[in-house]
């Protein structure tokens, strides 16, 4: 539309600049900031605050910190519109040093400084930090108390959060939908439960985020029926068809094995995004059905769809768990010449396992050595995983060799499997030795456990124990 303007003679103004610089913030390229920029210097707008204040805000987007700073220093006008932003950039890409130099020389702060400080030392989990700057705030705002119980989440300190969470006085939407996601991310999904269900008790409306995060966490806990009961809810609410609620609806079903579930949703869709496809296709092969995986992938590619890297890693898993060497590979192949997806750890680690549960653990090998970057710990974990299961005991001490000189230390799994390969292959006395190495290293083996769904009552099974916990308000 602006091209169009300049076409038919007309220019920019004060308006226009900032509205195409907040546009261009949403396109995944700078491109069309840069000569929005030579406009503004064009047209003579590029001392106008608000004009300037835009630029700022642009250049931050896209991480340009540098440019944003030369910005900013040669503003004649510095309101506190204009400090706030450039503080903002500092604090978007984690720069607190420079952050809290510029907050201190600000002649004016109000709120969203205060603010902005807190959920920037949130981002680097600077919890002791933010709780500093949120002492100081002598009228607190709805996102002072988010920010901070943000924080706290962040930081792994749900206690402080939920304590922080009941003092509120008032809440919005944020609030809830924060200390929600907050119990997710620290794997609390009974408390997540709990929490929406109060929420909705409360005469608070949940939107797609709430909905989606706590969907999230009854895919995690197996709980078909809390989720097939929040599914009915997002019906009435009219939000069972949004992309959002759908992929997490796909995810649930699928991962509380009700596979069925998950394929009428996805058909029932109408408008499906490719989470929503990805999501589908990560359930089917979760469930080993590769073969309908691979259907549904070439029923995207016939509706002029775009993979992603996220679609490549679910097809590659269900050929890994078929057995399906030759789709695999042909996969792996195309992903870069044919889409122009760059493979990652994920994608090699997911080859890995293909080659390693199939038996080929030499061709498993000799992928990892040509990866053209550091091998991350799920694609070795991978390939001693098959060792174990072949017992090849010669590739096994390879890739134990490799996974021993990572410098932050083996995991409780990562002990056990070389225990277990030495045990397999019937060398006790080196079994014996890694187990004590993992003892003397003070690391204890992640107890297994199972559970079931019995009333809206999740039940745990470990072994020689039985916990309860109940995922009712109570």
């Amino acid at each position: 539309m602006y091209i169009k303007m300049l076409e038919s003679g007309y220019s920019g103004d004060n308006f226009t600049y900032p509205t195409l610089l907040k546009a261009s913030t949403h396109l995944s390229s700078s491109k069309s900031m840069i000569p929005l920029h030579a406009q503004v210097l064009k047209t003579g707008f590029s001392d106008h605050v608000f004009v300037e204040t835009a630029l700022l805000t642009a250049y931050a987007a896209f991480g340009y910190v540098e440019n944003a700073r030369k910005l900013f220093d040669k503003m004649s006008n510095r309101d506190i519109v204009a400090w706030n932003s450039m503080l903002d950039v500092y604090a978007s890409a984690g720069q607190m040093e420079n952050a809290i130099k510029h907050f201190n020389l600000m002649p004016v702060k109000d709120n969203i400084s205060f603010n902005i400080m807190i959920s920037g030392y949130a981002k680097i989990g600077s919890v002791e930090s933010a709780r500093e700057i949120f002492e100081k705030i002598l009228v607190r705002d709805l996102v002072s108390w988010n920010s901070m119980i943000s924080a706290y989440t962040k930081a792994g300190e749900v206690e402080n959060a939920r304590k922080l969470f009941h003092r509120m006085v008032e809440r919005n939407l944020v609030s809830w939908n924060t200390m929600i996601t907050g119990y997710l991310d620290n794997e609390l999904y009974t408390d997540a439960i709990n929490l929406f269900f109060e929420m909705k008790e409360g005469g608070f409306e949940p939107n797609h985020i709430t909905l989606a995060t706590v969907l999230s966490s009854c895919a995690h806990l197996g709980s078909v029926e809390k989720g097939r009961e929040i599914h009915m809810y997002a019906g009435l609410i009219g939000l069972a068809m949004n992309p959002h609620i759908v992929t997490a609806l796909i995810d649930m079903y699928a991962k509380c094995g009700n596979i069925n579930g998950a394929l009428q949703v996805f058909c029932k869709s109408q408008v499906k995004d490719i989470t929503c496809w990805n999501a589908m296709i990560s359930g089917l092969a979760l469930h080993g059905d590769a073969c309908s995986a691979l259907k549904l992938f070439h029923d995207l590619q016939n509706r002029n769809m775009k993979p992603d890297d996220i679609t490549f890693i679910g097809l590659l898993t269900a050929c890994s768990h078929a057995g399906l060497i030759d789709d695999g590979h042909h996969l792996f192949e195309c992903m870069e010449k044919d889409y122009g997806i760059s493979p990652k750890s994920e994608h090699y680690g997911c080859m890995v396992d293909l080659y390693g549960r199939a038996g080929f653990l030499q061709s498993a090998y000799r992928l990892i050595k040509m990866m053209p970057f550091e091998p991350g710990v799920t694609v070795y974990g991978a390939l001693l995983g098959a060792c174990v299961v072949h017992r090849n005991l010669e590739m096994g001490k390879i890739v134990a060799e490799h996974i021993i000189r990572r410098v932050d230390g083996l995991s409780d799994g990562e002990y056990m499997m070389l225990a277990n390969m030495y045990a397999s292959c019937g060398n006790w006395e080196e079994a014996n030795r890694w187990r004590r190495k993992m003892n003397d290293a003070g690391i204890s083996k992640t107890a297994g456990y199972s559970m079931i769904e019995i009333n809206g009552r999740m039940v745990k099974f470990l072994a020689g124990d039985i916990e309860q916990v109940s995922l009712d308000k109570q």
